[in-house]
C-alpha cells in the first residue's frame, strides 16, 4: 500500500505545484514495488537505516536505487546507481543494498566519485585490449576522411605494419620499438614510406588516447614517446620535397613511349596510353583522374567536373581538343568512367623503361604546372587550373577571384598545344588549327 505522504506528493506533481519535494519514507521491498507508474519521473527518499538512498521511478516503470550527493571537496553532486529494485535484499548479512550504499557513501566522503572510478576501470580495460587494427578502424570511422585517404591509411598500415596489426596499440608506443620499426620500414620501403607509416600510427595513437581519456585526462594509451628536438631529428627520415617533372627536351621520348603502349604493353595498353596522356594534359592528381565518371563529362561544352578533390572543393575544367579526343575514344571502352584502374605503377614502370625518362604520376602534374608557368599564365589562372586553394594567402584580391570554365579554356588549349608541339614534330601537330600547332 502506497504511503499517504507519497500519494499527496504525486497529486501535487500532477497538479504541477511548484516546490513539491520528494518525500522521505521507510523503504521496504513491498513499498518500493508498490510505487505507481506515472507519466513523469519522480523520486522518493529513504529514512534510516538506508538514509542517503533514493528510489527513482521512471515513467517507463523501471525503479532504480541511487545516491545523489556531492563528493567531498566537489561543488557538483553525482548520481550513482546502486541497483534495480528487487535485485538485492535491502538489508541482511549477505550482499545487500545497505552494504553497497555504505561503500558508496564512504567513497563520496573521501572525495571519490565511484562513477569516475568505474569509468576509469572500463577505459583501462578497453585500452589494454585495443589492437592497432581496431584503433585504425575507429579512427577512420570517427574522423572525416575522403574514401581515398582512408584507403591510403589502411594500405600504409597493411603494407608496412602487417605483423603488428593485431598487437596491442599501447605496446607499440615504446620509444625503442618505434625506432626499430622506423628503421625496418626505411630499409624495406624507403624513407618516405617509413615517415608516412609513422605519421598514420601517431595520428591513430593520439586519437585513441583522447577517446579513452577519463574525466581527469588520464588514458591507458600512452602519449607518443618521440619528444625533444634531438629525438625528433634522429627519428624522422630527412626528406626533400619532390620536384621531379618531365623537361620539354624529354617530352618527345616520353610521348612516343606512351603511343607504343597499345601495341607493346602486356596489359590494357590503350587505357594506359590514354590515362597517362590525359593526366599530363590536364594536371589532375592520380585519383582525381581515376575517379572521373562519364556523368561528370559534358561532351557538348567540352568540360568535366572533378568531385573527389584533395581540398574537397568541386572543380569544373574545360577540355582542350586533344583531351576531348582522348575521352571520346575511351567512351566505348569502359562503363563507369574513362580511366577505370586501381594502380598505375606497372604502366609507369613500362614507360620509364621504354623512354628512358624517369617520372612518377605526380611528376605529370608538376610538369603541367611548370609548362603553364613557362607560358606566362598568371598565378591565379594556374591555381584555378590545378585546384590549388584561392583565398588562403594575404592577397585580399585572391579571395575574390572566380575564374570561369570559359576563362580557363584558352590557357588549357595553350598548354596542350605546347605539350604536343614538344612531343611531336611540328609538321604533324594538329589541334584544330595549322600544321605548326597554332590556332
Amino acid at each position: 500500500m502506497t504511503d499517504r505522504i507519497v500519494t499527496e506528493y504525486l497529486k501535487a506533481r500532477e497538479r504541477d505545484e511548484k516546490g513539491a519535494r520528494s518525500p522521505y519514507v521507510k523503504f521496504t521491498l513491498a513499498k518500493l514495488k508498490d510505487l505507481p507508474e506515472k507519466p513523469f519521473d519522480y523520486e522518493v527518499r529513504a529514512l534510516d537505516p538506508l538514509s542517503g538512498l533514493i528510489c527513482r521511478v521512471r515513467k517507463s516503470g523501471v525503479k532504480t536505487l541511487e545516491v545523489f550527493k556531492k563528493p567531498s571537496g566537489s561543488h557538483r553532486p553525482v548520481r550513482i546507481k546502486i541497483g534495480t529494485v528487487g535485485d538485492l535484499p535491502l538489508t541482511g548479512p549477505g550482499k545487500s543494498v545497505k552494504k553497497r550504499l555504505q561503500v558508496v557513501l564512504s567513497d563520496l566522503e573521501g572525495g571519490i566519485n565511484p562513477n569516475a572510478e568505474r569509468k576509469s576501470r572500463r577505459l583501462k580495460e578497453e585500452g589494454e585490449k585495443l589492437t592497432l587494427s581496431e584503433a585504425l578502424d575507429t579512427y577512420i570511422s570517427s574522423v572525416r576522411l575522403k574514401e581515398s585517404t582512408a584507403q591510403s591509411y589502411r594500405n600504409t598500415i597493411e603494407n608496412n605494419l602487417e605483423d603488428e596489426q593485431e598487437s596491442q596499440l599501447s605496446d607499440l608506443l615504446n620509444k625503442q620499438l618505434l625506432f626499430n620499426l622506423q628503421s625496418r620500414i626505411t630499409k624495406k620501403a624507403g624513407p618516405y614510406a617509413a615517415n608516412a607509416t609513422m605519421r598514420v600510427l601517431r595520428a591513430v595513437a593520439n586519437a585513441s588516447r583522447e577517446d579513452l581519456a577519463d574525466d581527469s585526462g588520464d588514458s591507458p594509451i600512452p602519449p607518443w614517446p618521440i619528444k625533444g628536438r634531438r629525438q625528433v631529428k634522429k627519428f624522422w627520415n630527412p626528406t626533400e620535397r619532390r620536384t621531379g617533372w618531365i623537361k620539354p627536351e624529354y617530352l618527345k621520348d616520353w610521348w612516343k613511349a606512351t603511343e607504343a603502349l597499345p601495341n607493346e604493353y602486356e596489359g590494357n595498353g590503350e587505357l594506359a596510353r590514354d590515362y597517362l596522356q590525359f593526366v599530363l594534359l590536364s594536371g589532375l592528381r592520380r585519383r582525381e583522374a581515376t575517379s572521373l565518371r562519364w556523368e561528370d563529362i559534358d561532351f557538348k561544352v567540352n568540360s568535366f567536373k572533378i568531385t573527389d578533390t584533395k581540398n574537397n572543393k568541386g572543380l569544373e575544367l574545360p577540355c582542350s581538343d586533344y583531351m576531348m579526343k582522348i575521352l571520346k575514344r575511351r567512351k566505348g571502352e569502359s562503363v563507369t568512367g574513362p580511366f577505370e584502374l586501381k594502380e598505375p605503377k606497372k604502366m609507369v614502370a613500362w614507360v620509364r623503361g621504354r623512354s628512358g625518362v624517369e617520372f612518377m604520376i605526380h611528376d605529370l602534374r608538376r610538369s603541367f604546372i611548370t609548362y603553364a608557368e613557362s607560358l606566362d599564365f598568371g598565378g591565379y589562372t594556374i591555381k584555378a587550373l590545378v585546384n590549388h586553394s584561392l583565398g588562403n594567402s594575404r592577397d585580399v584580391t585572391e579571395g575574390y577571384m572566380q575564374l570561369s570554365v570559359e576563362r580557363l579554356r584558352k590557357p588549357m588549349q595553350e598548354i596542350t598545344r605546347y605539350v604536343l608541339a614538344k612531343a611531336k614534330s611540328r609538321s604533324v601537330v594538329r589541334i584544330g588549327g595549322r600544321k605548326d600547332g597554332s590556332m
